[in-house]
């Protein structure tokens, strides 16, 4: 084979890549055409929607426009979906936080607010309520402790309000204390009563 032959076959294999290249541009460039045209006619013809209503109230939609015109139709105005985007709207949620029990249940103040202190309490069953004013009020869970006379009487979870049963009568003093979450307690003042109880003989 020449010289001068391979060159020209060469040459005829550099044309035919860039032909097919080329060739491979334009279907590219149709499929585009092609898709721009599909959402041109979605567009065209929702622009050509018309609604009305008959002689019995029912409603029709339709895109003849020579029906449309005969029943008096209104055009409605259909907007074309959009291509390749989606309209999302996100609000995120603030997320809440409890306060952490070691800042909130710092300097409570107990107090009990019934029976007051040297009150005479008529008792015969030996009920007798004890209430406290707990200022503020602790973050979580806590529990109301009652002691009469120094001991436990009765408690009570997440009530400031304590109900005790079989007080005996005569003289006593009355403390309440509450205990947090995280083991803190706070002592109230102390009030003395006395418990009048009808003796049976």
């Amino acid at each position: 084979m020449t010289a001068g032959r391979r060159c020209r076959e060469s040459g005829m294999n550099t044309e035919v890549k860039v032909a097919m290249k080329t060739v491979k541009k334009l279907k590219a460039a149709l499929y585009v055409l092609a898709a721009g045209l599909g959402v041109l006619a979605v567009s065209a013809n929702a622009e050509e929607v018309y609604k009305w209503v008959d002689s019995n109230g029912v409603t029709h939609y339709g895109d003849e426009q020579r029906v449309a015109s005969q029943n008096g139709a209104s055009k409605v105005d259909v907007k074309a979906p959009k291509v390749g985007t989606v309209d999302t709207v996100y609000v995120p949620q603030r997320e809440t936080i409890r306060p952490s029990n070691a800042t909130s249940n710092n300097n409570i103040k107990v107090t009990i607010v019934s029976p007051a202190n040297g009150q005479e309490i008529r008792a015969n069953d030996g009920v007798v309520t004890v209430s406290s004013s707990i200022n503020p009020m602790p973050s979580g869970n806590y529990s109301t402790k009652v002691f009469i006379d120094g001991s436990l009487f009765g408690s009570a979870n997440n009530s400031p309000s304590v109900r005790l049963e079989g007080v005996p009568r005569g003289e006593h003093m009355i403390t309440t204390k509450v205990q947090v979450q995280g083991g803190k307690i706070f002592t109230s003042n102390s009030v003395k009563v006395t418990v009048l109880r009808v003796s049976v003989h």
